[in-house]
């Protein structure tokens, strides 16, 4: 028989309640990035703007495997072609 587990996050700061789901953590960071940046302790902006970095990589990341398709299929195909001259 299969369980649902409802977890929730609380804000530390205001007690806005974040219902888990695929999304909750992500949503849970960009309330307190967007409403609370300024009571955040330093470790906790280090993670936020690491965690934006890592976003952005992954959106440029994202949007060059649209352009030059996937690195490992165009790697690949390079070295197919390299060994099969026609």
């Amino acid at each position: 028989m299969r369980q649902f587990c409802l977890k929730e996050m609380e804000c530390e700061y205001c007690g806005k309640i974040f219902v888990d789901d695929k999304n909750a953590i992500a949503s849970y960071w960009m309330h307190q990035s967007m409403h609370h940046k300024d009571k955040m302790t330093a470790e906790e902006k280090v993670f936020e703007d690491f965690r934006k970095k890592m976003i952005k990589q992954k959106e440029e990341y994202e949007r060059s495997k649209e352009k030059t398709g996937d690195s490992d299929l165009v790697f690949n195909a390079k070295e197919r072609d390299a060994r099969n001259p026609r």
